[in-house]
């Protein structure tokens, strides 16, 4: 039983490490937007019954009147407000080239965290297939370059799709979303509410995330040798109530607790790299003790009994 557990989780291992190491996600750079139904106006239509909406008219026209307007006057004031009302809101949503904005912040926003984390892998790129003249005189000819070939998935990983409409708050955000389709038809969907010019900072956070937060298993190099990651009991970062529980848990995965150097040299890679952010949470050793990073003197490793801690994380590895 003890055989095939590690044979599995040095296939896990491995195929983490391909993946990893396979590197980057190519993603078409190109996002088709489909407008979606105006949610703003779907909300100002239903919330209010007919006799409602009725009622706020003639509230309306009576205050007109009060202000000095007769009858006839104050009924075309309404209507002219109506109208301009409209107007403007159809100016603003002729759709020229919002979706072109969506794409190209939404592309900024990812290479943003890039620069800003810098880890020592991207795990997502959008690459464009055609040459760099095609681009160029797309751009040009006020086109977006989104030329497909037959043969798409054997260039790239992910094509995506998006959808926007006007959020029910009616006041200037859009909700957004961008669907990601895999060569074999999996789908990863994300989705955002905000400013035009925002809200695709909060996708392109999310989507940053997904890529390139640790995965487990996940295989480091420490000093001459590999360190596996396999995380907790769930799959990922896990948590107990009980230093002895998590030994037990690692044991169950056919691996161990980390040593405080271990723990160390995992927080340095740090997420985004293949390890862990510890952050100012206690974590369980080997020993039997605690690490807590932001407690340094005399030493990160407490007992149990020096930290006020609760709950304590932890991470098996092998």
């Amino acid at each position: 039983m003890k055989t095939a557990q590690s044979l599995f989780l040095v296939f896990l291992s491995l195929f983490a490490q391909a993946a990893i190491a396979g590197n980057t996600a190519k993603l078409w750079p190109t996002i088709p937007f489909i407008r979606g139904a105006d949610l703003c106006q779907y909300k100002q239509s239903f919330s209010q019954t007919r006799s409602e909406y009725m009622r706020e008219m003639t509230d309306l026209a009576s205050d007109l009147m009060y202000s000095g307007a007769k009858g006839r006057e104050a009924l075309q004031m309404l209507l002219a407000f109506d109208a301009l009302y409209d107007k403007n809101k159809r100016l603003a949503l002729q759709g020229k080239y919002l979706d072109v904005t969506l794409e190209n912040t939404l592309k900024g926003y990812v290479d943003q965290y890039y620069r800003n984390l810098r880890p020592s892998n991207r795990n997502i790129s959008f690459n464009h297939l055609p040459g760099a003249r095609h681009i160029i005189n797309a751009a040009r000819n006020g086109q977006r370059p989104g030329y497909v070939p037959e043969d798409i998935f054997d260039q790239l990983d992910y094509v995506a799709y998006g959808s926007y409409t006007l959020a029910p708050n009616c006041k200037g955000n859009i909700v957004v979303t961008v669907t990601l389709v895999g060569r074999y038809g999996d789908t990863k969907t994300y989705m955002g509410t905000g400013k035009p010019a925002t809200v695709m900072s909060k996708i392109g956070s999310t989507m940053f995330e997904d890529f390139q937060r640790t995965k487990f298993p996940s295989t480091i190099k420490i000093r001459n040798s590999k360190l596996t990651l396999l995380g907790g009991i769930n799959g990922d970062i896990d948590k107990v109530w009980d230093l002895s529980s998590a030994k037990d848990m690692c044991q169950t995965m056919g691996g161990r607790l980390p040593n405080s150097s271990e723990l160390e040299i995992i927080g340095n890679y740090g997420s985004w790299n293949g390890g862990i952010t510890l952050g100012d949470k206690a974590w369980a050793l080997r020993s039997g003790k605690v690490y807590k990073g932001t407690l340094r003197n005399p030493s990160p490793v407490r007992n149990r009994w020096e930290i006020n801690d609760r709950e304590f994380y932890y991470t098996c590895v092998r």
